[in-house]
């Protein structure tokens, strides 16, 4: 694997991409000429002394943390970049700068797993000559992918965090993708993904965010907010009118191909035999915490609860934490003050 560096190193916060050269996936393809775009906030100095904090973002998140977990960053915050430097990368197959689907029209992009996802991250660490990670963490896929950062990760971890994500994806899980990909696929404009680039399907992919945006939140945060009320279109009710305006945000700023490649990754997750799973972290790992949400219907909080007791019979020092909230799964990006404490530790 070809490493070659874009945008060198300097102190303090920077941007860059790192050339992987061919990356070859866990199904046998390739990501022809790969290239990570990364974040880091702070001073890789301070990384030596004190080790890193390493961050996974979500489906649709992207490298720039502090655009989704800005009220935890900051002097004396959870994340304090001036303490420990944090990096962020934009994972594979998305559309903030790294390697993904969306300019390739032929269909041929290859089918990643959230362990691609992880192991892609491994020679960005050995490019910034990161030695110890005091803190991984990230939700949703980014807890996919943090928990398998935890069987790859090539330098020891103080701590392994993971807000709302299974050790394997339920079949429940992998339905509401599939209820998205079939409105993304009834789109004329979705072409069997060959789309021209910047030309996709745009109805679909606002439909197949509607979807997703009901699996996001819960029963009690959508009755309290918008019950049977018409306020914002006549004759709509206000949550179709929600619905409605988080797909056109997604459309706006998101690529289908992208949208459904990351998607793909988060079907496939899985761990394997989760005790064994925590026998090969115990080794790499000093603690992991596993973080659920009590409203979450998307990645219950039992399953999470699951996987951290499978992990202790494995040898693992893993923990089980909750959310409280009338958020439902989206709550890692909303409960700043819980998720905070949880961070801190």
């Amino acid at each position: 694997m070809t490493v070659s560096l874009v945008a060198p190193p300097a102190a303090g916060s920077f941007t860059g991409e790192l050339r992987l050269g061919d990356f070859r996936t866990e199904s046998g393809g390739v990501v022809r000429d790969a290239v990570l775009r990364y974040q880091v906030l702070g001073d890789p100095a301070a990384g030596r002394r004190e080790g890193w904090t390493l961050v996974f973002h979500a489906l649709t998140g992207s490298a720039s943390i502090e655009e989704w977990w800005g009220p935890l960053i900051g002097p004396e915050l959870p994340l304090d970049p001036a303490r420990r430097p944090i990096l962020s990368a934009n994972l594979l197959g998305s559309c903030y700068g790294s390697s993904g689907p969306a300019e390739i029209t032929d269909a041929s992009f290859p089918a990643l797993t959230s362990a691609d996802l992880a192991r892609a991250h491994i020679p960005l660490l050995a490019h910034l000559g990161i030695q110890r990670l005091a803190l991984v963490s990230g939700g949703s896929l980014g807890g996919m992918v943090t928990l398998q950062w935890g069987l790859l990760t090539p330098v020891p971890v103080d701590r392994l965090v993971v807000f709302a994500a299974p050790a394997r994806t339920s079949a429940q899980a992998i339905g509401w993708n599939a209820a998205q990909r079939l409105a993304i696929e009834a789109d004329p404009r979705w072409a069997g993904g060959r789309y021209p680039a910047g030309q996709g399907p745009a109805a679909g992919l606002a439909a197949a965010r509607a979807i997703a945006m009901i699996t996001y939140r819960s029963v009690v945060e959508f009755d309290l907010r918008f019950g049977r009320q018409q306020t914002r279109t006549p004759g709509r009710f206000d949550v179709d009118h929600y619905l409605r305006r988080h797909g056109e945000k997604l459309v706006d700023r998101f690529d289908a191909r992208c949208y459904v490649s990351l998607m793909g990754a988060m079907d496939s997750h899985d761990v394997g035999q989760a005790e064994v799973a925590g026998r090969h972290t115990s080794r790499r790992v000093g603690k992991v915490i596993g973080v659920g949400i009590d409203t979450d219907i998307l990645y219950y909080p039992w399953e999470v609860k699951r996987w951290v007791e499978e992990y202790q019979r494995g040898g693992a020092d893993a923990q089980y934490e909750e959310i409280h909230t009338p958020y439902g799964h989206d709550a890692f990006l909303i409960e700043f003050e819980q998720v905070g404490r949880i961070l801190r530790g």
